[in-house]
């Protein structure tokens, strides 16, 4: 007859391996209701009619993923090279240029991605001119270096500082991203990422299988006769 005397140390170990899996498999789930619900809210707002954007945004996430509109011109004279950004495996910028709005007030505009050898072909859109775009919210992460104003080197599009840095006042808490643009026309428009993968079940279905075979395992090991 087989029986189960699991020294304690072991048995110790061995829920606390099953509750870190789980765990793991759990945190996978709320991961996947999140991104799930996200990527709702990006569709939805992506396929409603395009709006005027207004002078004055008190919530910018309400607008993030939003279909926008403007009027208005560029102040080139403040372009800034968000670096690095890749396109189809190409290192380049997201080139950035304040927009002054004919309603008045200033937006950062990302016009789209270029790289060092495109530069020479760059489009700069003269005088009063109607825009259309997306709505987008800076984000930066860990990893992001830090921006150096002094050096006009820019990792991230931190609009405080940038506008800082071009002596622009208070601009839109907001970056208005231009559609995509016609296949001869730089910087190359359209750069807002909507395809974010969702495989949170395949990895939440993982670590609990996990926690079952440590259990399995466990139960095995120990196991007399």
């Amino acid at each position: 007859m087989k029986t189960f005397r699991p020294p304690l140390p072991a048995a110790i170990a061995s829920l606390l391996t099953f509750a870190f899996l789980a765990y793991l498999g759990v945190w996978q789930v709320q991961r996947l209701h999140w991104k799930t619900a996200l990527l709702d809210r990006i569709h939805t707002r992506m396929a409603a009619a395009p709006a005027p954007l207004p002078e004055k945004i008190g919530h910018p996430a309400d607008w993030e993923y939003r279909r926008a509109s403007m009027a208005g011109h560029y102040l080139y004279g403040h372009e800034f090279l968000i670096m690095p950004r890749t396109h189809h495996g190409e290192n380049g910028f997201y080139m950035m240029v304040p927009f002054q709005r004919v309603s008045g007030g200033t937006v950062i505009v990302n016009r789209g991605w270029i790289s060092q050898d495109l530069m020479p072909k760059v489009t700069r859109p003269q005088g009063i001119i109607e825009i259309h775009g997306i709505i987008t919210l800076p984000h930066k992460t860990a990893f992001t270096p830090v921006n150096l104003p002094q050096k006009n080197q820019w990792y991230w599009p931190d609009l405080g500082e940038m506008a800082a840095s071009a002596h622009l006042g208070e601009v839109a808490p907001v970056i208005f991203t231009l559609d995509k643009t016609p296949s001869d026309v730089y910087p190359i428009g359209g750069m807002v990422r909507t395809d974010f993968p969702n495989h949170h079940l395949q990895y939440a279905i993982f670590w609990f299988l996990m926690a079952l075979l440590s259990q399995v395992a466990f139960v095995l090991r120990f196991r007399q006769e």
